[in-house]
């Protein structure tokens, strides 16, 4: 049992907190690592839901997503829609994801929250994902959105 409950605060932070630790931690050493931590957490949200390679079709996955990364889940975002095709992709999109909170950027930038879609469709589906950021809402897009698909070089 951890030591430290936050009985006054409880277990959220404010998406400034998040956002200070994301940029400096890519000032410091790069997207990669933000990605990775991105990608562990979506890995673990689905493994302590029991779901590791429950290959969820599109309307549970938006359902999951929804309930767990949305208002009544940790808050990361809310996701907009899910869709995928017969290669194993999937578009996910969404809005007032925490990385884009309050900010301003030419490109996309939500490394974090990529990475936890990313793990969390990869831990659903078994196969190695990767994926990219094709709009930015920080960037005046009107959703972020995701494509995430098999890894190339691992088919």
């Amino acid at each position: 049992m951890p030591v430290n409950q936050r009985p006054t605060l409880g277990p959220m932070v404010s998406a400034t907190c998040l956002q200070q630790m994301r940029i400096y931690t890519e000032d410091l050493v790069g997207r990669g690592p933000v990605l990775g931590a991105g990608r562990m957490r979506g890995q673990g949200v689905i493994a302590d839901l029991g779901l590791q390679g429950s290959r969820l079709d599109d309307d549970k996955l938006f359902r999951l997503f929804v309930d767990t990364f949305g208002i009544e889940g940790t808050r990361l975002c809310l996701v907009t829609g899910v869709t995928s095709d017969d290669s194993g992709a999937y578009v996910v999109q969404l809005v007032e994801g925490a990385c884009t909170h309050q900010m301003e950027a030419t490109e996309p930038m939500c490394a974090y929250t990529l990475g936890v879609f990313v793990g969390a469709l990869q831990a659903v589906t078994g196969v190695v994902m990767q994926g990219t950021e094709t709009a930015c809402e920080a960037a005046g897009d009107s959703t972020c959105t995701f494509v995430i698909r098999p890894h190339r070089a691992l088919i």
